[in-house]
């Protein structure tokens, strides 16, 4: 009898041995909702830390999208803002993984804004050896700037001179936009010409792609273009992707036409160089426009930065970054075509909520124009929309926002600033009816990893993001002790590399939030030889 019992009971071991794992395995799956809700019911009580730990244990246990969001609001709320941006993000993947584009890029917006990001690089002035395979009309090195004043006020139409005074520099481009039917603008392209630039023309098929056709009135164009003797960058039908123009809607035509355009300038004027230019929205049409690279000399891109989205207050779009408008199309095409940036635009004044934007605007054209000329170099133009809407836009619904540099005295100090900076090109290089020969004069590359001469000065260029958009100052110690302090894009600083010992050196950057809190702070090592 003894041994009898010793058999069941080891029966009884021997089965609860077995069962025993698939219990355990299956308690995250029992209480993974249990902790979701208790951390929701937390949250809403405003006990955030409390509600961060239930919520991590139910991403740990099901990482799902609804779950993840929750737990991205907790960390937001708690101050923590680099995992809140690193948890949206990883919602972001559930929706792209189901399908949803729409929804990846909505929370991968809220990732972006969130994040935080430093990288250093340095300027060298000199003279390089022009890169090979460059574009018609791309330059080496830098960024042309370019305009659309006909509609400000303080220039005037047809004087594009008068904004080379106002702004302290000659543009390289001016820009206007045509209707397709129209004869070619013969005396706008001399003036500009008179000024010393080349022209952007957004030709607008308005009455439909049928109309758009290989004929005299195509062909009158195309000749008349090549007698303005002057660059011209044929901007045709942007803004494809959206669905407030007529020629959207049907891909297929479309890029048949801009091919039929494009022959025709191929075949009639030489200094024609084709810009195909989507909208930053609605992205995920975007490809399906695309022409093919025989037919595009330069990607466009248009994009403005706006305080709400869709003109209301109760949606601020202040978090922005204007090179999260532009990255999906540069990464796209940066490779095979040179970008410009063929509309910008950064509102100064909006009557929605009635807001005095002036801050805004110096911030966000600094992101756009010093951003790019560190993170996104094959960006080799960008063009301002000078424009007060809320007199000139052509409907009620788009008079929301003042976009004219010389209507804001500050706008107009900042932008005339920062495009004083030898970076920012006046003339057009590299192609018919230009002399420059487009030599590179400077080159940035990233600080990381560098090693510098002792000679001279070394220029440093500072690329920052944090969660919060108004960042009050970056700090520079060098070997941690205090170098020197800087307060907008680009975030300069100098080093006098002849009084650094050879070796093994480290730069720490220090950005403060506009409450004068540390963001964010990263150290990079470089060396001097």
């Amino acid at each position: 009898m003894i041994r009898h019992k010793n058999f069941y009971g080891l029966l009884l071991v021997l089965v609860f041995s077995l069962i025993l794992p698939a219990v355990v395995q299956a308690h995250p799956a029992v209480y993974h909702g249990k902790h979701y809700q208790a951390g929701v019911t937390l949250l809403q009580q405003g006990k955030i830390t409390q509600a961060i730990h239930e919520l991590e244990h139910a991403v740990l246990q099901s990482p799902q999208g609804a779950y993840l969001r929750k737990l991205a609001e907790a960390y937001e709320a708690n101050g923590q803002y680099q995992k809140a941006a690193d948890t949206y993000y990883r919602e972001a993947q559930v929706h792209l993984k189901r399908g949803d584009t729409d929804a990846y890029l909505v929370v991968k917006g809220k990732g972006d804004a969130l994040s935080s990001e430093i990288q250093l690089f340095v300027q060298e002035d000199g003279t390089y050896a022009k890169p090979q395979n460059l574009a018609k009309y791309e330059p080496s090195a830098g960024l042309y700037i370019g305009a659309f004043v006909e509609y400000d006020k303080n220039v005037g139409p047809k004087n594009v001179k008068a904004f080379n005074q106002i702004t302290g520099k000659n543009h390289a481009i001016y820009y206007t936009y045509h209707e397709y039917g129209n004869p070619f603008p013969v005396n706008w392209a001399a003036q500009v010409k008179a000024a010393g630039a080349a022209i952007q023309l957004s030709l607008e098929p308005n009455k439909g792609l049928d109309i758009v056709q290989d004929n005299a009135y195509l062909r009158e164009f195309a000749r008349n273009a090549k007698q303005a003797g002057v660059p011209i960058f044929l901007r045709f039908a942007s803004e494809m992707n959206g669905n407030w123009v007529a020629w959207n809607g049907n891909p297929a035509k479309y890029i048949e036409k801009f091919r039929l355009v494009s022959q025709v300038m191929k075949e009639e004027a030489p200094n024609v160089a084709m810009v195909w230019a989507p909208n930053s929205v609605p992205q995920k049409e975007i490809t399906k426009y695309y022409p093919g690279d025989q037919w595009v000399d330069w990607v466009g891109i248009n994009l403005y930065s706006v305080c709400f989205f869709n003109g209301d207050p109760n949606q601020p779009a202040d978090t922005v970054n204007p090179l999260d408008l532009l990255d999906f199309v540069y990464k796209e095409y940066a490779d095979q075509k040179p970008i410009m940036v063929a509309e910008y635009g950064a509102t100064h004044y909006s009557t929605a909520g009635n807001l005095d934007a002036t801050r805004f605007a110096v911030t966000k054209m600094n992101m756009l124009y010093q951003g790019v000329r560190m993170l996104y170099p094959r960006v080799k133009a960008i063009h301002w929309y000078s424009v007060n809407n809320l007199e000139k836009a052509h409907s009620a619904d788009r008079r929301l926002n003042n976009f004219s540099l010389t209507e804001n005295q500050k706008v107009l100090e900042a932008y005339k600033k920062m495009i004083s900076d030898p970076y920012f090109l006046s003339q057009v290089q590299n192609g018919p009816f230009v002399t420059d020969d487009g030599g590179a004069k400077l080159k940035i590359s990233p600080l990381a990893g560098m090693t510098v001469s002792s000679n001279g000065q070394i220029k440093g260029l500072g690329w920052v993001k944090t969660y919060d958009p108004y960042i009050s100052k970056v700090v520079y110690k060098l070997d941690n002790k205090y170098l020197s302090e800087s307060y907008q894009y680009p975030f300069g600083f100098t080093l006098d590399a002849g009084k650094l010992t050879s070796g093994k050196h480290v730069i720490t950057a220090v950005a403060f939030d506009s409450k004068g809190r540390e963001a964010a702070r990263k150290d990079f090592i470089f060396n001097i030889k």
